[in-house]
């Protein structure tokens, strides 16, 4: 008759000489427990990394330490206030190569890098909407701080953007951009007043005058005169991508301002980047100076 102990089956009888020699012999002949793999910190590390690795960060939310002139808003790199608040004529030429981006929905952002600026130095400027200390509603914007928009309508029909800067009543005029980003948009919002809109624009032609820009950007006097740049969420700026130096800038006279004193018209107030295709009027004269 077999009965158990310590879980092995004995017959009965066995004595106990007998039975402590097959539990012995039964111990050492059992396999091995079965250890449990631990994961290392290598591992996991590499595993982390290798999942890091695929992730695709946004060109607008950007974790780059910035410098004085940017700041961190929500994740992405934009220019601060600091970076506005200089002289009107330093801010024209500081402005060439900055991304200007307009947040059009909750998925879409357009964008473009400035390429052409005017300077309009506020009182004694006969070319400037603050001549001789003039405040009204529509240019109360150029007496904010600077880095706030003045958007102003002209033939009741075209908007233009301005970016107050360090002075009362001074402001910088943008002329022209280079489209970056959400072109097709762009195009859609061109085509809404030209005869033929199916007929696709040049991408040069898209952003290359200030009714221009503003109307491929949607930027409406009703919507973002006295905005501010530095804190807005709908427009704002961040460094561009491309290094403009001194000798990269023409500077030349204004466009359109014949109403002006001649010293004034006369005044090389216009800079735009030498050599870039989507500038809104080459002056031939001033390259070659």
């Amino acid at each position: 008759m077999l009965i158990a102990f310590a879980g092995i089956p004995v017959l009965k009888g066995t004595n106990l000489p007998e039975l402590g020699l097959l539990i012995l012999c039964n111990w050492m002949m059992a396999p091995p427990p079965k250890s449990r793999k631990r994961k290392s910190a290598d591992n996991i590390g590499d595993k982390a990394a290798s999942t890091s690795s695929n992730v695709v960060k946004s060109p607008y939310f950007s974790t780059t330490k910035a410098d004085s002139s940017t700041t961190e808003t929500g994740g992405s790199k934009r220019l601060s206030a600091s970076f506005f608040d200089q002289p009107c004529e330093a801010l024209a030429k500081a402005l060439l190569g900055q991304r200007l981006i307009r947040k059009v929905n909750d998925d879409e952002h357009i964008a473009g890098d400035i390429v052409e600026t005017e300077a309009y130095l506020g009182k004694e400027d006969s070319a400037c909407h603050s001549y001789e200390g003039r405040r009204t509603n529509r240019n109360k914007a150029m007496y904010m701080k600077p880095g706030v928009c003045y958007v102003y309508l002209i033939y009741g029909m075209y908007d233009c953007l301005n970016i107050s800067s360090r002075g009362d009543g001074q402001a910088v005029l943008i002329r022209a951009l280079e489209p970056k980003e959400g072109i097709p948009t762009m195009q859609r919002h061109r085509s809404r007043r030209r005869k033929t809109p199916a007929k696709e624009l040049k991408m040069k032609d898209l952003c290359n005058g200030p009714g221009k820009l503003t109307e491929a950007l949607c930027i409406k006097t009703s919507e973002m005169n006295q905005a501010n740049l530095a804190a807005d969420s709908s427009i704002w700026m961040e460094r561009g991508d491309l290094e403009v130096k001194e000798a990269d800038i023409v500077g030349c006279p204004r466009v359109g301002i014949d109403y002006a004193t001649k010293e004034w018209v006369k005044k090389p107030l216009r800079f735009y980047i030498r050599g870039n295709g989507c500038v809104s009027k080459r002056d031939k004269e001033a390259e070659q100076s």
